[in-house]
């Protein structure tokens, strides 16, 4: 339940992915006004259009959403971009493509939207990182350092914000069932036929509901399947 929460305002990116739909569905479910956040859908004063490997509509997302409200208390950095290539198939546009989407954006928006956050009486924010950002991968060479730079940056705040009200959580997660990434759900089902492991998104947002929940919060949480990261 999150009683604690009613009335609260949330910004979350990556509304359409497989994780944003379901963490809103149970966000709405106990009372959180959702700002969802993405880069296609019907405008409205719930949902948001931003690209964000645009940094002027970042921006002016933020803009948008500072107009609007006078505090928010949760944000959802969910948004990303899975680009796995060698590094001679992968292009200039696609590299600047995953820092932006992936380590940019949850900055900017953070320092753009801190001023809201620090007005309410319980503010948290939660990175969603990967395991590909703590253990290096081959051919994921965009995907890898993007991931590593938001961790870095996720548990560098959580100490730059250690005796303060702000709340941020990374929440480092191995493969989940959802379209990310190169192959999308169709080359994951096939492959969860053939035995490999997957997280499901209730699953994650279950931790996510956990974590608000929660009177005290640690800097990260590590959610793998079984078998995640082995031969990598």
């Amino acid at each position: 339940m999150l009683e604690a929460r009613r009335k609260k305002i949330a910004i979350v990116t990556g509304a359409n992915g497989g994780i944003g739909r379901v963490l809103i569905k149970w966000l709405e479910k106990g009372g959180v006004r959702c700002i969802c956040v993405d880069k296609e859908g019907i405008p409205s004063d719930n949902f948001l259009l931003c690209d964000l490997s645009q940094q002027t509509e970042v921006q002016n997302l933020i803009d948008i959403i500072s107009s609007k409200f006078k505090m928010i208390d949760l944000l959802f950095n969910v948004a990303g971009i899975g680009i796995y290539k060698k590094i001679e198939d992968l292009t200039v546009k696609e590299w600047n493509d995953s820092l932006a989407i992936n380590l940019s954006a949850p900055y900017i928006l953070l320092k753009g939207l801190l001023p809201l956050l620090k007005k309410s009486n319980n503010p948290l924010v939660v990175n969603f990182g990967s395991g590909m950002g703590v253990e290096p991968t081959a051919e994921r060479i965009a995907y890898c350092t993007s991931k590593f730079g938001l961790r870095g940056l996720s548990l560098s705040l959580s100490k730059e914000f250690r005796n303060e009200d702000v709340k941020i959580v990374l929440l480092t997660l191995g493969s989940i069932m959802t379209n990310f990434g190169t192959g999308g759900l169709g080359l994951r089902k096939r492959l969860a036929e053939n035995g490999k492991k997957y997280l499901m998104p209730d699953e994650v947002v279950k931790k996510v509901i956990e974590i608000i929940n929660s009177p005290t919060v640690k800097p990260e949480y590590v959610m793998y399947p079984q078998g995640y990261l082995s031969g990598s």
